[in-house]
């Protein structure tokens, strides 16, 4: 029996869907499920987060054609401070430090630290670009019923009982991945006591490509450069106390993300 397609891929988040792509992209006939439907997944309210991309990944979304897409949503970081508490002292990293070494680099703007880019940009461009290569299937909203492994294949069975010969599955489901657990692949965790709290705000001054990072008593709160004057909030939190912060009404909120954001950007 031939195999349907060379790699399958369960899950079609950001990672999953980059490797889809990247591999599709070279000629490996790939397969990505997602329970998911594509619409629903680059919906404003579907992921408010963002992602840090690092200058080399960018170099990687270049060369797999994602960056053209991408480029004009991505606000570069230009500087990344970081402040412990409320030290009058901050370490301070700035992109016109670093020297390439390539002499005719070296003469131009040095290339900024990373991007920040908002997960719905990076899954629209990564859709649109799956929806362009003929080796690639992306199958949603589907989900997996069960996986049968060999030494030499696998076979995914869907719920609605069409089936998937494979050389190698991809487990790309997420932190609490199923896949993983039918395979019997074990994890070692412990809990942070911790939340993360994620949001976006606007500000009246702009951030200038700065990305601000606060260690505070209950974990870091980030401020992270997005396009226009806005910024992407990480707000780590107490466990007991994260929700009581969540269930205030807005004016409150945000006076409380103002004790920890400061004034350094005017109004928030």
């Amino acid at each position: 029996m031939a195999d349907d397609v060379e790699l399958l891929i369960v899950g079609g988040g950001l990672n999953g869907l980059v490797l889809g792509v990247a591999c599709a992209g070279v000629g490996l006939s790939v397969a990505v499920i997602d329970r998911e439907n594509p619409a629903t997944m680059v919906g404003e309210r579907f992921d408010g987060r963002t992602s840090a991309i690092a200058y080399g990944s960018r170099l990687v979304f270049a060369a797999i054609g994602l960056w053209a897409e991408i480029a004009a949503e991505a606000e570069p970081i230009r500087e990344i401070r970081v402040a412990d508490d409320n030290s009058p002292l901050f370490l301070h990293y700035d992109h016109r430090e670093l020297t390439p070494s390539d002499p005719e680099a070296a003469r131009a703007d040095p290339p900024p630290l990373g991007y920040i880019v908002e997960n719905r940009v990076l899954r629209r461009a990564l859709l649109e670009r799956a929806r362009t290569l003929p080796r690639l299937k992306l199958l949603s909203p589907r989900t997996v019923a069960r996986m049968e492994a060999t030494t030499v294949a696998a076979t995914i069975e869907l719920e609605d009982g069409e089936r998937f010969r494979t050389r190698l599955v991809v487990a790309a489901d997420g932190r609490n991945s199923p896949l993983r657990q039918a395979a019997g692949i074990g994890v070692v965790e412990w809990p942070y006591r911790q939340i993360s709290i994620v949001t976006t705000v606007q500000h009246a001054r702009p951030h200038g490509g700065v990305a601000v990072e606060h260690f505070l008593p209950a974990g870091p709160f980030a401020i992270l450069p997005m396009t226009g004057n806005r910024s992407s909030i990480v707000w780590t939190e107490h466990a007991d106390l994260a929700p009581h912060i969540l269930a205030l009404p807005e004016a409150d909120f945000a006076a409380e993300l103002c004790t920890r954001f400061g004034d350094f950007l005017g109004a928030v």
